[in-house]
């Protein structure tokens, strides 16, 4: 037998293991999401094309005006409506999916919606995931089912997603490592006179060079006294020296996002009150980090990071919580913030990311992304968190 004949067998094999897998793990998460829906009291979920039907599919399916449901049932097999054109994409993502209803563009959907919602029958209680349904989807269902209620999935679905596998979380180190590879090469161009969004095209540029998946917002790369609005927007201004320089991004690997904030000095030297800002949020950072862990609350793991805060008289300028969710999201549950009772879980990953903003004079954010362990966390993010000097 030939080389070329055992290598060939050998890839089928692969290719072959590779789908027994896809699809045994799709019908594992189909089935957590039954059962999960079940608990909550609800007939069926239905899904578009975002997160969550990723996240059961693995297949990164975009959104665009063409109808494409998915529809899990609590008691009986998934269904899907699906553009023709979308076909072979769909039907090799998605084994463990039972009946797939297509259309095309001259007949339209409506048959197709029609024979796929029939098996939701006398169906009373539908969940949808509210900020991935459109009102397109919303009429169909409404026209199909005109009888059932229709709620929020939110929580039936953050709960299943919040937990990230080790493979999940790899995949966000991967990330990372791509991100902070990015930021390092770009910050050798940092110096008094450059522009920010000169900064910021070099670093959205450098994430996709190094094998990221896009980025994952645009970069937010603000400067002296724009380094204030927490999301403010990279423009022509110049950097000077002497002045903070806050850069917020982040990429995606395999689907999965990071999201990273590190604040510069731009050359010179930082005065006093510029490290005594510097210095708070970075010990509200650690803190934060280090309140992390299986079976305290959210509002526990902001209040700790939060404290250095108050301590130093800076309450009036912190502006937002302490972290969110990340995951094929950039922003997901859970919300780490004052109020939020819910128990922080062994798996959860979410960011850590005080910040000042003192309004015309400057502020600092420093970002990092934590998976919870069994004893505590681990950073999913790696690049210094001391005060830089840049383009000195």
């Amino acid at each position: 037998m030939s080389d070329e004949t055992v290598g060939g067998e050998l890839a089928a094999e692969a290719d072959g293991a590779g789908e027994k897998a896809q699809s045994s793990r799709d019908a594992e998460r189909l089935e957590l999401l039954r059962q999960a829906a079940a608990g909550a009291g609800v007939d069926a979920v239905v899904l578009t094309p975002a997160a969550t039907m990723t996240w059961l599919l693995g297949h990164d399916f975009e959104a665009h005006e063409r109808l494409f449901l998915l529809i899990v049932p609590t008691a009986d097999e998934a269904v899907a409506v699906v553009p023709a054109l979308e076909e072979a994409n769909f039907r090799g993502a998605a084994p463990a999916v039972g009946s797939v209803h297509l259309w095309d563009d001259a007949d339209g959907p409506e048959k197709a919606a029609a024979a796929a919602l029939k098996c939701l029958g006398k169906t009373s209680r539908v969940a949808v995931e509210p900020l991935s349904l459109r009102y397109m989807e919303f009429e169909h269902l409404r026209r199909e089912l005109p009888r059932a209620k229709i709620e929020s999935a939110e929580e039936i679905v953050s709960e299943l997603r919040l937990k990230k596998s080790d493979e999940e979380a790899a995949l966000m180190k991967r990330a990372s490592k791509i991100a902070e590879a990015a930021l390092e090469f770009t910050l050798r161009d940092v110096r008094p006179g450059r522009k920010e969004i000169e900064i910021a095209s070099k670093l959205s540029s450098e994430l996709l060079r190094r094998g990221g998946g896009g980025i994952s917002f645009g970069p937010i790369v603000l400067s002296g006294p724009k380094s204030a609005l927490p999301h403010g927007v990279p423009d022509e201004r110049e950097m000077q020296e002497g002045e903070f320089l806050l850069i917020d991004f982040g990429t995606s690997f395999g689907g999965y996002h990071c999201d990273i904030t590190r604040t510069f000095v731009v050359s010179g030297s930082p005065t006093d009150r510029m490290r005594e800002v510097y210095e708070s949020v970075l010990q509200a950072n650690i803190r934060g980090v280090a309140a992390s862990r299986p079976g305290v609350t959210y509002d526990y793991v902001h209040k700790n990071c939060q404290a250095n805060l108050h301590a130093r008289r800076f309450k009036d300028f912190m502006t937002h919580r302490t972290g969110h969710g990340l995951g094929l999201e950039i922003h997901e549950p859970p919300s780490v913030m004052a109020g939020n009772d819910d128990i922080v879980e062994q798996g959860a990953v979410f960011t850590i990311e005080p910040g000042l903003y003192l309004d015309g004079w400057g502020g600092v954010r420093i970002e990092d992304n934590i998976r919870v362990t069994e004893q505590g966390c681990e950073l999913l993010t790696s690049s210094p968190r001391e005060l830089r000097i840049l383009g000195a």
